[in-house]
């Protein structure tokens, strides 16, 4: 409310207040006024009221006073009282098979893309001819009855993003065809080189590292990367890569990739999408508010940086492509995607050109990653062409890679991908094939991994994503997550692209382009085409996968040199998985690869050797060119024990071995059935002023749906305190005893009680309850209220 003191007859001085008749609990802020000169004084008035409080309605008085001087005015306060409370209830991360997964599969990379263009309402990206100064752009730009105002200069020399003020409806200026007519007229302009909308893009040796084993991508089968390691580490020589991407993991540390980031910037001008609350600014995190929901982040630019460079041979988490690779993180990618204003302005900063009112990029980059796009044509966008052309001309020589994008259409329709003077990526899965949401055409450079997590062709246990680092808001701590995507192929290349230039910081986008192509293995009409596959919609050529898949062996092989006149003709033998563990009774399954190099081709013969008494093995096919399938089979007499086994390959007078290991153990026991949150007890326990329990009063209800989470709502309550505890009975002895689930709802100043009407009233159970409330006074109020 607001109060009023007219001072009188030179009054001056500080007027106390203060409230008769108020029930306890009730208090009044501020509880001074001070006048000090002749005009009126105002000052808000805030009443509050402690949990403790009783409803009802109560005639106060507000007294003044200064002195002998004493004013008063009557106040008439209402308490509130009954109603519903009503929250979430959770089963902790102590309880039994409730501790945060280290591995998770997830659809990652650029979402589904809205049908059409999208844009930043009322803005334009203008560009005057003759290239101004920023501080010689015009302020306003006026044509008819429209005008424009500066936002800001951009890194393009003579651009500036404008918004639009007068002229157009603010209707108009939400629709993107409205934007382009506008982007029309404003091109037309005298001294105008070109205008178009503020377009939005989306968010499209070996190492002893703990989860490289399901980075699948880096085996033989597929990159190859063990033996590109042994050429080249990136250890020998410092690369610095930009993400231009969703932002970095800092404050929120991962240990596999903290480390890795060098200083960043924040280029994302809108609060509403950066979430951080400002605009640009030098903290490049990627904020936990912009990465919820399917508009949100979902922190793709750190799994995009853990592919490139994640701490490898550290012994934990995954490796990164370039083991020595320094990441620049910068951050154009928030809620709901990223402005194009805001990602040339990130791309031309990273490559270290001087952008308005940004401090200079220190580390500028060698190699630039965007796994970020949209739908449109580059020769349509001259503000896309002219940064990357600007980009490409920095005398570090930058290589820009790009994503190609995940809509199963041809690349030429989107950008950055359908851009010259980039290198776009299109993404494979684990038979080397297409994936079957990857963009294709005449566009795409070269193809890398980005996984499919539809399927598991390898059989261990996880989608067939490519896994890296992320954070989980859930648990609050970094974990690893398997995305898909050609936002997951780009970053390949770009570690691959970091690869070379450790080893030759001279070569250019042209040198390293050549190589990459000259160098990748063809993809078959079939296997670019990505069939068989329930989601493929498309019949495809080899040449719609580019040059094909990338091989950075003989990449690095040409960097070194060229390749010579290659390798003799060879073969190895890939297992996938490479142990297995089986009971009596049970069957497994090992797809064996023959890794083909120097172009060998013929027929490889294989059997199996070291099989105990009781285990039997066949292939199928075999002889195999490509692929087999070896079944092993353990009887109800093998007995237990760890075997080393032997599949052996040959061909001629070629003959090579890989080892599987095989486990056969004891039948295991049932697994104990997941924890739910089903059968839980939620009770609104009415405390009275003298801390006790009235039963009467007080009520439960029991959650039925199963989860580790659910809604629950305590309705009709009576006015009062209540306290809201939770109890599921695990051991079904219809007693709250030790091994129950428990918990008690708390707030942030540690007050039990709760007052209706409430909502967001959300707590968790644990093993044992982990607050002060004494455990037995608990158990004998719920049971109290269930047996009433």
């Amino acid at each position: 409310m607001r109060l009023t003191v007219t001072p009188q007859g030179g009054f001056q001085g500080a007027v106390l207040l203060s409230l008769e008749g108020a029930p306890q609990g009730v208090g009044l802020s501020p509880q001074a006024v001070n006048v000090a000169g002749t005009a009126p004084v105002q000052a808000d008035l805030t009443l509050s009221a402690q949990a403790s409080t009783p409803p009802g309605s109560y005639n106060l008085t507000l007294k003044a006073t200064s002195g002998s001087l004493v004013r008063t005015h009557p106040l008439a306060l209402t308490i509130q009282g009954g109603g519903n409370i009503s929250g979430t209830v959770s089963l902790g991360p102590g309880i039994q098979g409730q501790t945060p997964p280290p591995l998770e599969a997830g659809v990652g990379s650029m979402p589904s893309l809205p049908p059409g263009p999208q844009a930043v309402p009322g803005e334009l990206i203008v560009k005057l001819k003759g290239d101004p100064a920023p501080q010689a752009l015009p302020s306003v730009l006026r044509a008819g009855s429209f005008s424009l105002r500066l936002e800001r200069p951009m890194g393009l020399p003579g651009a500036g993003v404008y918004r639009v003020e007068e002229g157009v409806s603010p209707q108009a200026l939400a629709e993107v065809t409205a934007l382009e007519a506008l982007a029309a007229r404003v091109a037309a302009l005298p001294g105008v080189a070109y205008a178009q909308p503020n377009y939005l893009r989306y968010p499209l040796k070996t190492p002893n590292d703990e989860y490289y084993q399901y980075q699948w991508h880096y085996d033989p089968q597929h990159l190859n990367l063990p033996a590109a390691w042994d050429l080249e580490d990136g250890t020998s020589r410092p690369v610095v890569v930009a993400v231009v991407d969703s932002g970095a993991l800092i404050r929120k540390r991962h240990p596999d990739l903290t480390p890795v980031f060098l200083p960043g910037y924040d280029f994302i001008s809108y609060p509403q999408v950066a979430m951080d609350g400002d605009g640009r600014d030098p903290d490049p995190e990627d904020e936990e508010a912009a990465s919820e929901g399917d508009r949100g982040s979902g922190y793709h630019g750190a799994h995009v940086a853990g592919t490139i460079a994640a701490l490898t041979d550290n012994g934990q988490g995954v490796a990164g492509v370039s083991w020595g690779a320094r990441v620049v993180p910068v951050r154009v990618l928030g809620l709901g995607g990223g402005a194009d204003a805001d990602i040339l302005d990130g791309l031309l900063w990273a490559a270290g050109v001087d952008v308005p009112g940004v401090p200079r990029n220190a580390n500028p980059a060698q190699v630039i990653n965007m796994s970020l796009g949209g739908r449109g044509l580059c020769n349509q966008l001259p503000a896309w062409q002219e940064a990357i052309n600007r980009v490409n001309a920095q005398p570090q020589k930058p290589v820009i890679v790009v994503s190609a994008g995940n809509e199963q259409d041809d690349a030429s329709k989107y950008v950055p991908a359908s851009c010259q003077g980039v290198i776009t990526v299109g993404a494979t899965e684990f038979r080397n094939y297409r994936s079957f949401f990857s963009n294709y055409g005449p566009r795409i450079d070269v193809m890398a991994p980005g996984g499919d997590v539809t399927q598991d062709l390898n059989g261990d246990g996880y989608a067939d994503g490519v896994l890296s680092t992320l954070w989980s808001n859930e648990w609050g701590e970094p974990f690893y997550v398997f995305y898909d995507g050609t936002s997951m192929a780009a970053p390949h290349v770009a570690g691959i692209v970091a690869l070379m230039k450790a080893k030759n910081p001279g070569l250019g986008y042209a040198e390293v382009l050549n190589i990459l192509k000259s160098t990748a293995r063809p993809l078959s009409d079939q296997a670019c085409t990505g069939q068989p596959h329930p989601r493929v919609t498309v019949t495809l050529r080899a040449s719609d996968c580019g040059a094909g898949l990338v091989d950075p062996v003989r990449a690095l092989e040409a960097v070194g040199g060229g390749p010579g006149p290659g390798p003799s003709p060879d073969f190895q033998l890939q297992l996938s998985p490479a142990s297995l563990t089986l009971a009596p009774g049970q069957m497994g399954q090992v797809q064996v690869s023959v890794v083909a190099s120097g172009g060998f081709s013929s027929p490889v013969s294989l059997i199996l050797q070291g099989t105990p008494p009781g285990v039997t093995g066949g292939f199928s096919p075999n002889p195999a060119t490509a692929t087999s399938v070896l079944t092993l089979s353990v009887g109800q007499g093998a007995a237990e024990g760890s075997y080393a086994l032997t599949v052996r390959g040959t061909a001629g007078s070629l003959m090579r071995e890989a080892s599987l290991s095989l486990n056969v153990v004891a039948a295991p026991p049932p697994p104990p059935p997941p924890a739910t949150i089903a059968g839980t007890y939620v009770f609104g326990l009415y405390i009275d002023e003298d801390g006790n329990l009235d039963e009467t009063k007080s009520t439960y209800i029991r959650i039925l749906r199963d989860g580790r989470s659910a809604p629950y709502t305590l309705r009709d309550l009576a006015p009062g305190t209540y306290l809201v505890a939770a109890w599921k009975d695990v051991n079904e002895n219809e007693e709250v005893d030790d091994g129950d689930y428990l918990g008690v709802y708390v707030d942030a100043q540690g007050d039990y009680l709760v007052r209706p009407p409430r909502s967001g009233v959300d707590f968790s159970l644990e093993a044992l309850i982990g607050t002060t409330l004494d455990k037995g006074q608990l158990r004998s109020w719920m049971e109290r209220v269930l047996r009433k």
